[in-house]
């Protein structure tokens, strides 16, 4: 088989493949023993180059990213896949600590994955290890307590007047930079910091008066150009930028002129290429100034001269914002990011403006004594938010940057190119080489990458791995910080450190670490050393039960506010459901229930309105006067009964209802159905009440002829039928009782529609009889004897009320005799009838 064929089989396969092809013979075991196999299969299966394409001329942007860690590609190949794998395979959980309770100003990775954390609430660094969680006893703060190591209370060790903090590490030596409002620096030197015995290592040594800054330190940056340098610079808010030494002592190199204008302009970072002799800043106002000429390193107590180095400045851009990002139009020029590219010969340096979708490449050219604007990205697309670049530190490789926008999308520039395009308007711009949507929950807010993974974070705290070549997505963790409350933010990711297998992740005051462990070979199953290792390898069973228990204590307070909410939302309600519960009533009987009571109230005061408008006292008001009784002709006047009985069969025959007129309102009176006059029904017909207010048939006063409202007529439908007998209607000759008969025009119907055979002594008016005298009892006692089984309704009806002078109203002086009388005429009827009694 040729050989070229075999090489584009094998670029198919993966490590663990490729060494067991190797064990077949002994030609593929050569084949797999050249390190060309190896590279093939390697930038086919994370680069996408084919076997068949020429690595230096078809490459092109595939290798931008590529970082060769190992001597041979067969050891980077086999390194690659197992950390991949690690990273997307591996099941140990995530450890989350707080090292104090406040947000997290800086980070620093100490050696043995060791933390340390600073604080710019309290000014304290605390210590800790991230992952079991434990953070160490002590505190070490800008104060100089207990020789830089506290006993861990910051409420009671803290400097509020710390205004800026800088981490660095020199093997196990922490340092710690200080910057404080008042314009002084110190410096807190620890040896063997992660050593929680050596209380007494710590030192903090302060800057001479005369040194200090004319204002807060706004800035402060460690020299990171050459390992162990104890140079760092800051900025004050006068406008100056300092240099300075703190390997034995701390003291002033070098002053930058004071600023002369009014309002100085304060630098708000910095960063320092003492190797090449560069220390750059960026202004409030946009603008950025860069030192060069400073002695080369190292310096020695002979270098310690106030050197004069060359200052050049940058003018912030002119150019006004595209209409893309037509929002932040007018805002100022603020520094996002500013960086010194350590490749190069002019001076390249990288600066990012807050609200602008471009970065730029600033060069400078000896012969102008200016500087060259590149700008990268399309100036209509989303602003920035965050910038990493990755600077080239051996031959071959090329440095990139890598952007994250405001709508969570990744872009990869390449640092080196030129423009290739142009805007509308003529400008041209570096365009990115790859770009992919890493976040769909918020914008991008912090960045991290090495040769294998490529994480970033978001602004609601949760964070993404990708594969660093293929962009492939290997994890995703959320945010370790608490929900917020309703209405709150999350808490973004403010920091986040990478190493080999290790994440270090800041959110808000909590850091998250995980570490990815070995996992097994595909396939493998069962109890082996790879799971023992895996298993012994997790977190510790107290953490555990510590991340439960907080767990626990966020869902019983998302719980809480839930139950509070839905409490004031449905609370109300609960409590009308409750009352009505109570009360025994649904809602319609509860609404008929208030409609009635303010049915009674409108009927009391209606009384109340009538009995105060008539000013009298009534008969009826008194228990001992009889109550006087009405007839018709007193109730209608000088209408006949035709007229009368006329009118009441005609109402009868109309609406079960009608209207009475009382103080200008109209109440409506209902009249229950009488098409059958032998059924009635008890209690008496009322219509339902349809709103708040006096009854339908209103009580009338007593009094009622004062107040112009007609009594209501009794009629048929207000008592049964009583059906005359010939004796009772006649009356008896021997005892010459004479009981008038009725005349068929004055006798009504009980009801609509029945038959005229059927009376009613009720329903027959009373009329006066000639005779205004009224009967003897001698008379009376004479008469036949009437049935007691009968109603005496028919002997009152016949019965002359009538006297005179008082218009057929009869009022009997006392209850009993008029008992008396209608005993009487009821044992006169039944004698009439030849009863005995």
């Amino acid at each position: 088989m040729p050989s070229e064929s075999l090489t584009h089989i094998t670029s198919f396969l993966d490590p663990p493949d490729l060494l067991a092809l190797a064990r077949t013979c002994k030609q593929l075991h050569a084949h797999v023993a050249d390190d060309n196999t190896w590279r093939r299969a390697y930038v086919y299966q994370y680069l996408g180059i084919t076997p068949e394409s020429d690595l230096r001329d078809d490459a092109g942007d595939k290798t931008l990213m590529l970082r060769r860690k190992e001597t041979s590609w067969r050891k980077e190949f086999v390194m690659r896949y197992n950390l991949r794998r690690r990273w997307e395979y591996s099941r140990n959980a995530a450890v989350t600590h707080i090292p104090h309770h406040s947000s997290i100003a800086a980070m620093h990775l100490m050696p043995n994955t060791t933390l340390l954390a600073a604080s710019m609430q309290y000014g304290v660094v605390s210590r800790s290890f991230p992952l079991t969680g434990k953070v160490l006893r002590g505190f070490l703060d800008a104060s100089g307590t207990a020789n830089g190591l506290g006993i861990g209370n910051p409420n009671a060790e803290f400097s509020p007047h710390v205004s800026s903090v800088a981490l660095a590490s020199e093997g196990g030596t922490g340092k710690i930079l200080w910057g404080y409002r008042n314009g002084e620096v110190a410096v807190t030197t620890a040896v063997r910091i992660m050593d929680n015995t050596r209380a007494s290592a710590a030192r903090l040594i302060r800057c001479r008066l005369g040194d200090c800054h004319e204002g807060a330190v706004e800035c402060v940056a460690w020299d990171r150009s050459v390992d162990g340098s104890s140079l760092f610079v800051t900025g004050g808010a006068d406008g100056r930028v300092k240099l300075w030494d703190a390997k034995t002592t701390l003291q002033c190199l070098w002053t930058s002129n004071k600023d002369t204008s009014p309002m100085p302009d304060p630098p708000v970072k910095l960063t320092t290429h003492l190797q090449q002799g560069i220390v750059s800043a960026a202004l409030k106002s946009g603008n950025v100034v860069v030192w060069t000429d400073f002695p080369s390193l190292p310096w020695g107590s002979a270098d310690l001269t106030a050197p004069e180095p060359r200052e050049l400045r940058i003018s912030a851009p002119t150019a006004p914002v595209a209409s893309g990002s037509s929002s932040f139009e007018g805002l100022p020029f603020n520094i996002l990011d500013l960086r010194i590219s350590p490749s190069g010969d002019h001076l390249p340096l990288l600066v990012a403006y807050r609200h602008s979708a471009q970065f730029h490449r600033l060069t400078w050219v000896p012969g102008s004594s200016g500087f060259e604007r590149t700008p990268f990205g399309d100036p209509a697309a989303v602003p920035i938010n965050a910038v990493l670049p990755i600077w080239a530190t051996r031959q071959g490789e090329k440095s990139f940057v890598i952007t994250g926008d405001e709508l969570g999308t990744i872009s990869i520039f390449s640092w080196d190119e030129r423009p290739k395009q142009s805007t509308p308007s003529g400008v041209a711009f570096v365009p990115p080489v790859h770009q992919f949507a890493a976040h769909e929950d918020g914008a991008i807010t912090s960045l991290a990458w090495n040769s294998t993974v490529l994480v970033t974070g978001s602004s609601r705290g949760t964070i993404n791995i990708w594969d660093a070549l293929t962009f492939a997505p290997l994890r995703s963790m959320g945010s370790p910080a608490a929900k917020p409350s309703t209405g709150g933010e999350w808490d973004h990711v403010s920091h986040i450190l990478l190493e080999r297998d290790t994440l270090l992740v800041a959110v808000g005051s909590r850091v998250m670490a995980w570490k990815a462990g070995p996992v097994g070979r595909p396939g493998m199953h069962g109890k082996g050393k790879t799971l023992r290792s895996a298993k012994t390898s997790g977190t510790a069973k107290w953490h555990q039960q510590m991340e439960m228990q907080r767990d626990i204590a966020e869902s019983r307070r998302e719980l809480e506010e839930e139950e509070a909410r839905t409490r004031r939302t449905f609370g109300r309600e609960r409590e009308q459901l409750s009352t009505l519960a109570n009360l025994g009533l649904d809602e319609v009987e509860a609404v008929e229930y208030v409609l009635m009571l303010s049915r009674d109230e409108e009927e009391a005061r209606w009384r109340n309105t009538t009995l105060g408008e008539d000013e009298g006292v009534f008969m009826a008001d008194f228990d001992d006067v009889p109550t006087p009784m009405v007839t018709p002709d007193s109730m209608f006047g000088s209408e006949t009964p035709s007229a009368i009985s006329s009118r009441t069969s005609s109402r009868s025959s109309s609406d079960a209802s009608m209207s009475v007129f009382h103080g200008g309102r109209s109440y409506t009176r209902s009249v229950a159905s009488s098409s059958n006059h032998k059924i009635q029904v008890s209690p008496r017909f009322r219509p339902e009440p349809l709103e708040a207010g006096p009854s339908v048939s209103p009580v009338p006063a007593r009094g009622a002829g004062s107040s112009g409202i007609p009594p209501p007529v009794c009629d048929g439908e207000q008592f049964p039928a009583v059906s005359r007998t010939p004796s009772s209607a006649s009356g008896n000759a021997d005892t010459g009782t004479s009981l008038p008969s009725t005349p068929a025009s004055s006798v009504r119907d009980s009801a609509p529609g029945s038959p005229q055979s059927v009376r009613s002594a009720w329903s027959t008016p009373l009329r006066s009889v000639q005779s205004t005298e009224a009967p003897s009892p001698s008379r009376v006692s004479a008469s036949p004897p009437l049935s007691p089984t009968r109603n005496f309704s028919g002997a009152l009806a016949n019965a002359d009320l009538s006297g005179p002078g008082t218009n057929g109203l009869t009022y009997v002086e006392e209850d009993d005799e008029d008992l008396r009388f209608a005993i009487e005429l009821s044992i006169a009827e039944a004698r009439s009838r030849g009863e005995d009694v």
